[in-house]
């Protein structure tokens, strides 16, 4: 029964997450496939391991370029929340002889205080990687007394700062006099290991973990708590508590974690952020009719949501019959200016190439790849970025892109068949959508500002009538210009 109980509970878990990422959260696994590319390459392996916590950082990046499936990708969190509560049970259990009923579920507390973190979207997965790994060491650590000399520094290399949680169970677990030399060696290493590996970042990311977060120099307060709830969480499971009737407070416990995980993620799941995310992804799998959908529901009232909405809305050809239904703020709601986010200008880049700006596009997509705050590149960006310099004919340039593509997983087909293609012009004016963006270009050059955008949709209307996207966004702007000086 207790074996029994320990799998339906585990797997209960992991149907859970699997549910949470696969059908109210897709977008978010979008978004941090597209932040980073994978490579499988010396280069890129190197680089990693190079620093402290690397082994975890690229096992994590190997297994977020699989959430480009959001199938693979909730599968993958759900194991990996799974995973964690195993290893924290097994870091815990001190006796094979007790009930193994009675505290089992506290072990789900670092799965669940994960998923609510993961709430911000920076939040990366080496974090999660790197702290089941430090777990999965607990044993190890407890046991190994002198022999930790040579397993700390191992174990800080390997995982970044979590490996505390090992090392403090072992001193915690075992209370005797070297553990004080323990920890005093602690920091030697890790003082020792920033200077020599880490000394290029600041110090407050060092010690508290490169690319744990993708924002630079920032510190949630949930990244120093998960640790210490981790090692709590171990201690008290492993206490040889003994309850006479282990199911009932078993199942209150359970159901205790069940509510309070979602009112958390109900507080830290910013919905304006996730709806915005959502309109994303939705756009980048063409989904255009789900996203005017979504926004007659909810709609976040920033220049973002806007500009995704009308854009979809084009495609839908309702631009200009629905404009009115939904959030405006101006011209901005229909071409953004490049903010230089890794978020903002996506819809504005795609709209553009559509529209015929290649040049504009490929400037916006650089921008987008350039603002990842913790300078990892896109398979999404760069493949756009590959297209402008094959439609504008830069082959050369669209080549070096395309090498590097070809050396991930997922885009490694596309690359390979592009780089097969401008090998041969004509193939390249055979392809309907880069032989239609060649016909609707800028035959002149001249200098491009945001607030000459309008003329710009009308000169490329005058120069090619078929461009119905030049034309109808040409009209909707200036709509929308009437509208702010009457205001």
């Amino acid at each position: 029964m207790n074996r029994l109980y320990r799998i339906l509970t585990s797997s209960l878990l992991g149907a859970a997450v699997f549910a949470f990422w696969m059908w109210l959260f897709p977008q978010d696994l979008s978004y941090q496939e597209q932040n980073q590319l994978f490579l499988f390459t010396w280069d890129y392996l190197g680089q990693r391991l190079a620093l402290p916590g690397g082994p975890a950082d690229w096992l994590s990046e190997f297994l977020v370029q699989f959430f480009y499936s959001r199938t693979a990708g909730a599968l993958i969190m759900a194991l990996l929340a799974i995973l964690l509560q195993r290893l924290v049970w097994r870091a815990a259990k001190t006796s094979s002889k007790r009930d193994e009923r009675s505290l089992y579920v506290l072990s789900f507390i670092p799965s669940l205080l994960m998923l609510v973190y993961q709430g911000d979207v920076e939040v990366l997965l080496s974090y999660p990687v790197a702290l089941i790994l430090a777990v999965a060491l607990c044993p190890a650590m407890t046991g190994a007394r002198w022999n930790r000399l040579w397993l700390i520094p191992l174990g800080w290399w390997l995982t970044g700062p979590v490996i505390l949680v090992p090392i403090l169970l072992s001193c915690i677990r075992s209370r005797r006099w070297e553990d004080l030399i323990i920890l005093f060696y602690t920091g030697l290493v890790f003082f020792a290991g920033y200077r020599l590996l880490a000394a290029q970042y600041p110090a407050r990311d060092a010690f508290f973990g490169l690319n744990y977060y993708r924002l630079v120099e920032s510190l949630p307060v949930l990244q120093i708590v998960i640790p210490a709830i981790t090692l709590l969480t171990i201690w008290l499971c492993g206490l040889e508590i003994r309850l006479s009737r282990p199911l009932v407070p078993g199942i209150v416990t359970f159901i205790a974690l069940a509510l309070g995980t979602f009112a958390s993620v109900r507080m830290t799941y910013d919905k304006d952020t996730h709806e915005t995310l959502a309109y994303d992804w939705l756009i980048r799998h063409e989904r255009y009719a789900d996203v005017i959908t979504r926004a007659e529901k909810y709609q976040p009232h920033n220049p973002v949501s806007a500009c995704s909405v009308n854009f979809c809305l084009f495609m839908n050809g309702q631009l200009d019959a629905r404009l009115t239904e939904f959030y405006q703020c101006g011209t901005e709601g229909l071409v953004l200016p490049s903010i230089r986010d890794n978020l903002s200008d996506i819809t504005s880049g795609e709209l553009l190439w559509m529209m015929g700006m290649p040049n504009l596009t490929l400037q916006y997509f650089f921008d987008v790849q350039e603002s990842i705050q913790n300078g990892r590149k896109s398979g999404r960006f760069l493949s756009r970025i590959a297209e402008c310099n094959i439609v504008n004919g830069w082959y050369d340039r669209a080549e070096k892109y395309l090498d590097i593509l070809s050396q991930s997983l997922f885009y490694r087909k596309w690359a390979r068949s592009r780089k097969a293609m401008i090998q041969d012009e004509s193939l390249v004016a055979a392809d309907p959508v880069y032989a239609y963006i060649r016909s609707v270009r800028f035959q002149d050059d001249f200098v491009t500002f945001y607030d000459g955008l309008d003329l710009m949709m009308a000169i490329l209307y005058n120069q090619n009538k078929n461009n119905f996207m030049a034309a109808q966004y040409y009209t909707v702007w200036q709509r929308l210009k009437q509208t702010e000086a009457g205001q």
